[in-house]
C-alpha cells in the first residue's frame, strides 16, 4: 500500500471513536470476545482497497457473517471506513487511467552503459556505468479515446448530450500520427 494512501486511511481512522465501539459491542454475547483496534479499522481499509467483500472480511476478522452485520448494525463507522477506502480507491485509479491516457509523466530509467578505459589514446580496458536518463511517457490515444467517449461523458446525466462535444474535441485533437497508428493497429 502506498505511503500516501496509508496517511489517508490513518486520518479518516483517527475520527473512528474505538472506545465507544468497543464499550457497544462489549456487553453483546456474540462479540464478547472480539476488539476493534486500530489495527482492525487499518486491516478493514486494506481489503476494501484491495476488493475484498463483506463477507471475506468477515471472514479475515473469524467472524460469522451474522456477527459481521451485527457489527456493522451497531456500529455504522465500520461501514463508513469500508466505503471511504473503496472510494480513495477508485480515485486513485482514475487519476492513474487519466495520466496514463495523457501522458507526459516524467520517468527517470537507470541504464547500464558500456565505457572505454583509455591511456595514451588507446583502448586499454572498459567498465559498465549506471546513467541515468529522464524520459517522458507517451500518451496512450485509446485510453483517451475511451476516457473521453465513455466514462468521461457517463457521470454526466442529463448534460451528457451537450458535454460529449466537449469531451469529442479532445478526441478530435489526437495528432495525425497516432491516428495513422490507430488505424495501422485496427487493420
Amino acid at each position: 500500500m502506498g505511503q500516501d494512501i496509508k496517511q489517508e486511511i490513518k486520518k479518516f481512522n483517527s475520527k473512528v471513536n474505538l472506545d465507544e465501539i468497543n464499550k457497544a459491542i462489549k456487553n453483546d454475547p456474540n462479540l464478547k470476545n472480539f476488539k476493534v483496534t486500530e489495527k482492525t479499522l487499518t486491516n478493514i481499509s486494506q481489503w476494501a482497497l484491495d476488493g475484498k467483500s463483506q463477507c471475506e472480511i468477515a471472514q479475515n476478522l473469524e467472524l460469522t457473517p451474522a456477527q459481521w452485520l451485527y457489527l456493522c448494525d451497531m456500529c455504522p463507522s465500520i461501514l463508513k471506513v469500508m466505503q471511504h477506502s473503496q472510494a480513495y480507491a477508485d480515485m486513485v485509479i482514475a487519476g492513474t487511467l487519466f495520466e496514463t491516457a495523457v501522458g507526459g509523466k516524467k520517468v527517470i530509467k537507470k541504464v547500464p552503459m558500456k565505457v572505454h578505459d583509455y591511456e595514451s589514446g588507446k583502448v586499454v580496458g572498459e567498465h559498465y556505468e549506471i546513467l541515468e536518463i529522464e524520459e517522458t511517457t507517451p500518451s496512450n490515444p485509446y485510453l483517451l479515446k475511451f476516457l473521453a467517449e465513455k466514462k468521461l461523458t457517463d457521470n454526466f446525466g442529463e448534460q451528457k448530450v451537450s458535454d460529449y462535444s466537449k469531451f469529442r474535441d479532445i478526441v478530435d485533437s489526437i495528432s495525425a500520427e497516432d491516428e495513422e497508428a490507430i488505424k495501422e493497429i485496427e487493420g
